[in-house]
């Protein structure tokens, strides 16, 4: 009962923390953090709720807002969240709900983050329990700060009042840096058996770590430590956010699936390719399996005429029930981002043979495999590779909140529409920022123009 009590009322401070602008309220309920910080079971029951939260509450906007502008989901309601986004250009402000949960609980996870790491040291405890602790909270940290670049142009490093911002490469760096230091807490002391077993039992800490330090090195375009670090994650390891189906729902199915939502996913996995004479939409292949693991192909169902009217489908794979697990990240992931660090280096060669990897791949320890032939295109064009790279990208890694990045980096030339846009890959490069930073912060930079 204590580490239940212990929990909620994490949640009540966690509350607190919705800017880097914070604002302090009294509430006679919450517990100090004194109180919270003080003691092992505190920061136990602190890294459970902080997990908890992410995975059920911050990961829903992180899939769902880049998946509205990016066209994996196809909006089925006329309300003005999703119909603002799936609009974009200049009519999307920071006052579209869903930049603004996107903004705040990404906010709220890294202060969380922030306060288990400040005061961890302060505890005497087991060695491998607190370098699990402090591990967990890095990743936490970096995985936060890597989503909110991702979405938004700047953001503030560490939380406090009128926190400053830094731009994309300061923030990623930053993120590389908490990973490397939690990779060395872990190194020199290995987590010990009681924080697996009663923190992350579904959570493959170290490889999860690996996983993201790879995915910033190729955001950051450090091709060769993209490459080496992508070959040190155990493609055969499952690194997952678990849920119970009834207080902790997976958060996709909550919004994409159960009852009648708004949004479904586009049948070809809303893949839109810019060309020199407009936009095409990308056809599936032929029995690439990963449209049926991800997608119920027999229901045939549309978007709104105002929104495209493309077809959607019943969702599946990871979100098919309020109780399925979520990767942390996804085996093909590594691979790609091989793929594309070889190509980026000119190196099409060893591109084209990672492209394949993907492409004919059957025994993904999820199931997510695509079962195709190697790929025919010109192996000898850097773009005709970097844009298949891209692709497979949208297909194996679809919904995990890549996609805006993605098209971002390797469509770079590309330049959205500032008028209302429902046929373009895009229709945003960054968000604006939530309003209630903007009020509250000001040290909060200008918007970006799209």
């Amino acid at each position: 009962m204590k580490y239940i009590l212990k929990i909620v009322g994490i949640f009540f401070l966690a509350g607190l923390i919705l800017t880097s602008c914070k604002k302090d309220f009294p509430n006679i309920n919450a517990p100090s953090d004194d109180q919270i910080f003080k003691d092992k079971e505190g920061l136990e029951a602190a890294s459970i709720g902080l997990i908890q939260h992410f995975s059920t509450s911050t990961l829903s906007p992180i899939v769902e807002i880049p998946g509205i502008t990016t066209r994996e989901f196809g909006v089925s309601s006329t309300y003005v969240t999703p119909m603002e986004l799936t609009y974009g250009g200049t009519a999307l402000s920071g006052e579209n709900a869903g930049i603004v949960r996107l903004w705040s609980r990404l906010l709220r996870d890294k202060g969380m983050a922030e306060n288990i790491i400040a005061n961890v040291d302060n505890v005497e405890m087991p060695a491998g329990t607190k370098s699990g602790i402090k591990a967990l909270a890095k990743f936490m940290k970096a995985m936060t700060l890597g989503y909110l670049v991702m979405d938004f142009q700047e953001a503030p490093i560490n939380d406090g009042v009128d926190a400053e911002f830094s731009d994309r490469t300061a923030v990623l760096t930053e993120a590389v840096n908490l990973l490397k230091s939690a990779l060395n807490d872990i190194d020199a002391d290995p987590i010990s058996d009681d924080f697996k077993t009663k923190v992350i039992p579904t959570i493959d800490l170290k490889n999860s770590i690996e996983a993201f330090l790879a995915r910033y090195y190729l955001y950051l375009g450090d091709y060769a430590n993209a490459i080496a670090t992508a070959d040190k994650v155990d493609l055969t390891s499952k690194s997952e956010w678990w849920y119970d189906g009834s207080e902790n729902k997976n958060p996709v199915f909550v919004f994409a699936v159960d009852g009648q939502p708004d949004t479904k996913p586009r049948w070809n996995f809303g893949i839109m390719l810019n060309t020199d004479t407009g936009y095409v939409q990308y056809q599936p292949e032929p029995g690439d399996g990963r449209l049926t693991f991800y997608m119920d192909t027999t229901v045939h169902e549309y978007a709104l005429p105002e929104f495209g009217g493309y077809e959607v489908h019943n969702l599946k794979g990871f979100f098919a029930n309020g109780n399925t697990k979520i990767p942390v990240y996804l085996p093909g992931e590594m691979i790609l981002i091989k793929a594309e660090a070889y190509a980026r280096e000119d190196n099409l060669a060893d591109a084209v043979k990672e492209i394949n990897v993907i492409r004919e791949k059957t025994n993904d320890v999820f199931g997510v495999n695509a079962g195709l032939g190697p790929w025919t295109g010109d192996a000898t064009s850097k773009e005709a590779v970097l844009n298949e790279i891209y692709i497979q990208r949208c297909i194996e890694l679809f919904l995990t909140g890549q996609r805006l990045e993605d098209s971002r980096r390797i469509h770079s030339s590309f330049v959205p529409s500032p008028d209302k846009d429902i046929v373009s890959e895009r229709n945003r490069n960054f968000y604006p920022y939530s309003y209630e930073e903007r009020n509250n912060n000001p040290n909060c930079p200008p918007d970006p123009a799209i």
